[in-house]
């Protein structure tokens, strides 16, 4: 069974882009081996991440990642079984707010950490497949 976590999490003290480009190093050696993909936000101190595969994996990492002293208040937005991955052929997409177009994040009124009360998994996920894919740009 595939699955799909989508979560936050604030970046812990003095850790920054350059972490997060240390992250992805790892995570695209392990992940090709697990057959995990996903995506990765680093944007004003906070982690944005969507991470697919098979449920044990994924179950598996996301553990690994709250444990991770590089993360602090980690927070689960959603975690759903899904069909197809969201992020095929990407182990671990990265990029930064910078990255991110201005209107976009006007779209989704974007806010640092994504408050939960205005970003369940749903939209959150959604931002961030906009992020990566212009195409889908609807907000959920």
């Amino acid at each position: 069974m595939r699955e799909r976590v989508v979560y936050t999490s604030r970046a812990a003290p003095g850790v920054d882009m350059n972490d997060a480009f240390d992250i992805i190093r790892v995570a695209h050696n392990r992940n090709s081996s697990f057959g995990l993909t996903g995506a990765l936000l680093f944007s004003d101190g906070w982690f944005t991440q969507v991470l697919e595969g098979e449920a044990f994996y994924v179950r598996e990492r996301y553990a690994r990642i709250v444990a991770d002293p590089r993360h602090e208040q980690v927070e689960l937005r959603q975690q759903i079984a899904i069909e197809e991955p969201s992020f095929p052929g990407e182990w671990m997409a990265l990029k930064s707010g910078a990255d991110v177009d201005e209107a976009l994040k006007v779209e989704f009124g974007y806010e640092p950490g994504f408050p939960a009360e205005r970003f369940d998994g749903d939209r959150l996920h959604a931002f961030m497949l906009a992020c990566w894919h212009t195409a889908n740009r609807a907000i959920s």
